[in-house]
């Protein structure tokens, strides 16, 4: 009888296990089929010549992680590829705002930006609304930073760091150097923010501002500041202008005569526009980029091959930032091991990971700290490193650093 219960209470247990407690647990979670991926680029407009470069090392980046299966995510025990949806916000700062909110009601769990404080400083406010990354190149504005967004992260350059190095540039040159200044100074945040740096590195480093002109985006007649600088002597010529801005800047200063020994100009010559639109025009013209195809770190043979295959050209310099940010934000998913936005937020802030464009850290304001800067010169339809920055150190056996040149007249051209 004894042995005939244990049997009934045996075969109890086992229905219990089978079919009454597993009911009363929850469902264990569905992994979904893709992770999903949101990227609001101004592919039209003003700026689309850098957010072009922008969208090509996104799509060349996905296609390579989703060929090795997705990213893998602990929660699920298994790889998940990565669904990327590409919105355009047509450089316009309140259609960043629309297209992000596209972004959120779509359900991605981060959104890789483009380039430009217009859209980007724009968007910063409706990712904290709505807790979704904001990681992307970004722009080299700093102000946005210190205004408590704790969702936005720039794999850029900013301001302060960018902004000095001219004149670190100019002095490691041999005497004589040129020392008169003019600043062509657009009117938009991240360009005043470089006029007040540029103003106190030319006080401390002995430089002197003998021009500086005020302009609104969208000018195309620059003959008056032009001859301005021209009449005051100005041999360095700074500015921050918008892409479609510089080749008339340039062609026009020909007409004039007007040749700086250096132009140091941020944004215009990073875009993929420039060198074509000019030609032999474009010769001599410096920017600050955080990348080069140049560039001999790890990952950037294959970048270089795929852009080469799909584009038929190198990447330009706003390729590898983004292609940079693309590789924080797989990096940090796959840590957090989970697809919430936030764990994902916190994963990333504390990234710290070697990347196509150098070591990407970031500080609790979002901006990446120590980050290598190089200083591009157009030579030959060809964008040559003639500098970088204290953290360029630590790659100088992967840089191809090539003399500086001053820009002769335009009659020996």
């Amino acid at each position: 009888m004894k042995k005939k219960w244990l049997v009934i209470l045996f075969s109890l247990f086992v229905v219990c296990a089978v079919f009454v407690i597993p009911s009363m647990l929850p469902a264990a979670k569905k992994a979904p089929e893709t992770i999903k991926v949101s990227a609001v680029l101004s592919l039209t407009g003003p700026f689309a010549p850098l957010a072009t470069q922008a969208k090509n090392a996104y799509q060349i980046y996905f296609e390579k992680v989703n060929a090795e299966g997705g990213i893998f995510i602990k929660e699920f025990n298994k790889k998940i590829p990565v669904e990327i949806k590409i919105l355009d916000d047509e450089s316009d700062g309140l259609k960043t705002i629309l297209q992000l909110e596209v972004a959120n009601e779509w359900g991605a769990v981060a959104n890789l930006g483009g380039i430009g404080c217009t859209s980007f400083e724009v968007g910063t406010v409706v990712a904290q609304k709505n807790k979704m990354v904001w990681l992307g190149p970004g722009c080299a504005g700093w102000t946005p930073h210190q205004r408590g967004i704790n969702y936005m992260f720039s794999t850029f350059f900013k301001t302060p760091f960018i902004s000095p190095l001219v004149y670190n540039m100019i002095m490691s040159m041999p005497e004589p150097r040129p020392k008169k200044v003019a600043i062509f100074e657009i009117n938009q945040l991240d360009c005043e923010e470089a006029v007040e740096y540029w103003r106190k590195g030319a006080e401390k480093k002995g430089f002197e501002i003998v021009y500086h002109q005020k302009y609104a985006l969208g000018t195309k007649d620059f003959s008056a500041m032009i001859t301005g600088a021209k009449a005051a002597g100005a041999e360095i010529l700074l500015g921050y202008p918008a892409p479609p801005e510089g080749p008339a800047m340039i062609k026009q200063m020909k007409e004039l005569d007007y040749n700086p020994k250096l132009i140091y100009w941020i944004r215009a010559p990073e875009a993929s526009s420039f060198g074509p639109a000019l030609g032999p025009l474009a010769d001599y013209v410096c920017v600050p980029v955080a990348w080069s195809n140049q560039l001999a770190i790890s990952g950037n043979d294959q970048l270089n091959a795929q852009h080469q295959k799909v584009h038929g050209k190198l990447g330009d310099p706003i390729t590898g930032s983004a292609y940079a940010a693309g590789q924080v934000l797989v990096d940090a998913v796959k840590r957090a091991g989970i697809l919430d936005r936030k764990a994902i937020r916190d994963t990333i802030a504390k990234t710290d990971t070697e990347t196509v464009a150098g070591r990407i850290h970031f500080s609790p304001q979002g901006w990446a700290v120590d980050r290598l800067v190089l200083v591009l010169q157009w030579k030959d339809g060809k964008q040559n490193i003639v500098y970088y920055n204290e953290a360029g150190q630590n790659y100088k056996k992967n840089i191809p650093k090539v003399d500086l040149k001053w820009q002769p007249p335009w009659s020996s051209r």
